[in-house]
């Protein structure tokens, strides 16, 4: 699965919307109440980000032309011209990431297929991203890896507990494992973002170090915005990788 970057469908089926026609069909339906045009398009191929909106303005649409009161009707006509302008920014707002996807895809890559998740994550859980990376188009292709490091120790929230009846032990194993599968998603998607935006802010692949120790919240101790940006570590206190650059 692709976390970060789109798919090769999503790619395609992006280059196969003309933006005039789909406004168009965006158009037609509201007069009609038929979306036919629209789903002649390749919409539901685009990611979820489009195929949400697009779902949005079908039922926009049905709650319009259902409307008997002219009150309703007004109401749902204004609300359905909405969701067809979301349909229409979310496809141009697709096309722009796909646009600097290429651009940026010319000297770096952040890998984001391989990352499994695993079965029971510990309290010690770790992520690693891959990625390629040159200076510029004439430089031959780098390869790299960063694995973020994570004890996952919060602070009680006494408060909480005290407010709740207490959990059966079978409850609380489940509620345990629940967080610890959250907290690791979070680790893995704050990873990959980190590493992209590193190399968005110009950062250089060679300064990426091996492994990083994330940090956490001051008081909470869980992880926050900050948590994966390595480049803000203090020089020396993360392995760099040999070669690397």
């Amino acid at each position: 699965m692709s976390l970060i970057n789109l798919t090769q469908e999503e790619k395609t089926a992006l280059d196969g919307i003309d933006e005039r026609e789909l406004d168009r069909h965006i158009d037609e339906a509201l007069r009609s109440g038929r979306p036919d045009g629209l789903r002649r398009l390749p919409l539901g191929r685009c990611g979820p980000f489009v195929s949400g909106r697009l779902r949005n303005y079908e039922q926009a649409l049905s709650r319009f032309h259902e409307a008997k009161s002219a009150a309703k009707s007004a109401r749902t006509e204004q609300e359905a011209r909405r969701a067809g302008y979301d349909l229409s920014h979310a496809v141009s707002q697709m096309k722009h990431r796909r646009d600097e996807e290429e651009r940026e895809g010319k000297l770096f890559h952040v890998e984001d297929r391989f990352i499994h998740h695993p079965l029971r994550p510990g309290r010690r859980m770790s992520v690693t991203v891959g990625y390629r990376w040159r200076r510029s188009e004439e430089d031959p292709w780098n390869d790299g890896h960063i694995t973020f490091e994570h004890a996952h120790d919060p602070r009680p929230d006494y408060v909480r507990e005290a407010s709740r009846p207490k959990p059966g032990t079978a409850r609380r194993q489940r509620e345990e494992e629940d967080e610890l599968h959250r907290v690791w998603e979070r680790l893995r998607d704050s990873a990959l973002f980190s590493v992209r935006d590193f190399f968005r802010g110009g950062g250089d692949g060679g300064e990426i170090p091996r492994t990083f120790q994330v940090t956490v919240d001051a008081y909470h101790r869980t992880l926050n915005n900050h948590s994966t940006k390595f480049w803000l570590d203090k020089p020396g206190r993360a392995e760099r990788s040999p070669g690397e650059g």
